[in-house]
């Protein structure tokens, strides 16, 4: 792979904007100097993923990772540190005359790794099967079909939609020939094999839809019967080490985009509704595997919008899937949700092709039903509202869901629809309503210990009820501080990051002291530390972070980063620090000797135990001395 010129990295990274690269993965929003959102790199309900524009530094204070806007491309998409900037120059529209030889700098895997070789397997199948359903006579049927359901050849390519023969050995003889590793094959789904040992196509006689993961890498299949009635209509690929379902959303890494310009998803059940809807220029259309919706799906889905449109189909299976998902993003994770329910209970693919691009349009903008309003109608499922138990039985149940709402506006619109249906009066149903809420238990809310240490500046401040989750947190609230000991590791090393100078002189100070840092992680940043200024570097957290060769001392730097302290320090404050390491070392040292002394005194060795109390007691006198 070529080099790029450092001048031309400087370059790139000085005009980059982090937010802007960010906030195409996550969803945003500003806080104080910082922006704050759900961490992309692990489930978490409240956001502890926070974004510096000053600093051009991201940092989660959960799982810990962190870096700039080149680490984060490596570790979101997994790409190497040539293509994270590539990525990120064409991001900021910067020229960059260097070929990357590695394929489009979209995978998240090594190409070389399992999990990579079993991406270009699945391209590799994917290509075979787009072109056995365009171009050969095997499969006229199969595209005949599609062309009859309104799908053009334009629409066919771009979802690279295909055809999987009924031959037993078309993609194994396919991918033999090129010299696939066949067992290899099996475990990614591709291919399956027999009781006496011979390996065939696990997909025959199916239109394909390929499967991308939420970084648009090609992870999965998913199989659709089309002239016959043997098997399920759908086949999808196993669980493999690159697809479960639990995980993935059908066009959700193409989608991504537009669910941030629009700030609302459409969820919807079928691989041909989101098509359909794509082809109606909504392209939010996101459906699931075949499942109902996931907790894996919603973490993905909070990450770029906080509003969801649920379009399932019109059946009873629709609806029941519809208060299922809405219940999961609506009173589990707090999302706005709507729910659009289209006329005569079409499914959106039937309901775009036969009523077209301008009513599925207009039925969208104004039809949807808000969360609530769908609830009430749910509830009325199945009751007789002519007998007077149902009817009270449904109005306490109304009711109940009224209280949920927390705008007086809200309840009010929902009360005066109830006392217009039933002919009640706004006074009885308010009475009720005040009863309702009164006897609704209501969860207290959870002492988290106060708030986090003032030196981490512009912490995310959580909205959606949640309140901080501590445990989620790198750093500790006050009842569980840090040792004085890492405190001053943390703070000797965030000036030595940011000042060569400081890094100059806490050095000579340690060296005079005959101290190190004590823990594995920063001690290993020192040492990057004293490489990277002996190479005439200058203090620069965003150039160190490119060259460290690991994760952990990157998000180290990021987590030093986001500290806020005095930037005015004086030697007698560096000093002071110093002690403080000198202090809990031999501190760490009596504790030693007191657990070697206790040993020493139950085996009976009293001229050990001796000799050992003597040296705690002449260590006890230095720490006395040095404090």
């Amino acid at each position: 792979m070529q080099r790029i010129p450092e001048e031309k990295i400087d370059e790139i990274r000085s005009q980059a904007d982090i937010v802007d690269v960010v906030g195409s993965y996550v969803q945003l929003k500003k806080q104080g100097r910082n922006y704050t959102g759900l961490c992309p790199f692990h489930g978490e309900k409240t956001p502890s993923f926070s974004v510096s524009p000053e600093k051009q530094i991201f940092h989660c204070f959960g799982c810990g990772k962190g870096g700039n806007v080149f680490s984060f491309l490596m570790q979101i998409d997994g790409l190497s540190f040539v293509e994270s900037v590539k990525k990120v120059a064409d991001m900021a529209h910067i020229p960059l005359d260097v070929e990357i030889s590695s394929g489009d700098g979209s995978a998240s895997v090594r190409p070389d790794s399992q999990e990579g070789k079993m991406i270009e397997i699945h391209q590799l199948t994917s290509k075979l099967y787009h072109y056995l359903l365009m171009e050969t006579e095997e499969g006229q049927e199969a595209l005949q079909y599609l062309l009859d359901r309104g799908m053009s050849e334009q629409e066919l390519d771009l979802f690279e939609i295909g055809f999987a023969p009924a031959h037993a050995s078309t993609v194994t003889t396919f991918l033999q020939k090129r010299e696939v590793d066949l067992p290899l094959a099996v475990e990614c789904g591709l291919l399956t094999e027999r009781d006496d040992g011979n390996i065939v196509d696990r997909f025959r006689n199916r239109i394909m839809f390929p499967i991308k993961n939420d970084r648009g890498q090609l992870v999965g299949f998913s199989g659709r019967l089309f002239n016959q009635e043997d098997g399920p209509k759908y086949l999808n690929s196993p669980e493999t080490p690159i697809f479960n379902k639990r995980n993935i959303l059908y066009h959700f890494s193409d989608a991504r985009q537009e669910i941030r310009k629009k700030e609302e998803i459409l969820l919807l059940e079928g691989y041909m509704d989101v098509i359909s809807s794509v082809l109606a220029n909504f392209n939010n259309g996101v459906a699931s595997m075949g499942t109902s919706l996931t907790e894996e799906h919603v973490q993905m889905i909070r990450r770029v919008t906080n509003r969801a449109i649920i379009c399932y189909d019109g059946d009873r299976a629709g609806i029941e899937a519809s208060f299922k998902a809405g219940t999961l993003l609506a009173e589990q994770h707090r999302l706005e949700v709507f729910v659009l329910q289209l006329p005569n209970g079409k499914d959106p693919d039937d309901f775009i092709r036969s009523e077209g691009v301008e009513k599925f349009a207009e039925v969208y903008a104004h039809q949807r039903l808000t969360w609530t309003a769908f609830k009430l109608q749910f509830l009325r499922r199945n009751r007789n509202l002519q007998n007077e138990t149902e009817k009270i039985a449904y109005l306490g149940e109304a009711l109940a869901e009224i209280g949920k709402l927390d705008q007086a506006v809200e309840r009010e619109l929902y009360l005066k629809q109830l006392g217009s249906e039933f002919e009640l009066s706004m006074d009885a149903l308010k009475q009720q309503l005040q009863q309702t809420v009164a006897s609704t238990s209501r969860a207290k809310p959870r002492d988290y210990g106060g708030p986090p240490p003032e030196e981490y500046g512009d912490y995310p401040v959580f909205d959606g009820g949640g309140g901080p989750v501590y445990e989620e947190f790198s750093f500790q609230p006050p009842s569980q501080a840090p040792s004085a000991g890492l405190t001053s590791e943390k703070r000797l090393l965030k000036y030595m990051v940011e000042d060569r100078d400081a890094f100059i002189q806490i050095r000579n100070m340690m060296q005079e002291q005959e101290i190190d840092f004590y823990h594995d992680n920063y001690k290993a940043l020192y040492t990057h530390l004293i490489g990277f200024y002996a190479s005439g570097n200058d203090a620069n957290p965003l150039v160190l972070m490119d060259q460290l060769p690991d994760d952990m001392s990157r998000n180290l730097v990021s987590e030093l980063e986001m500290m806020i302290l005095n930037t005015d320090v004086s030697t007698e404050e560096y000093q002071d620090y110093v002690f403080s390491l000198k202090k809990a070392s031999i501190e760490r040292d009596i504790k030693e000797k007191e657990q070697q002394l206790q040993i020493a005194s139950q085996q009976g060795e009293m001229t050990l135990a001796l000799e050992l109390a003597r040296t705690i007691t002449t260590m006890r006198a230095n720490l006395k001395n040095n404090t």
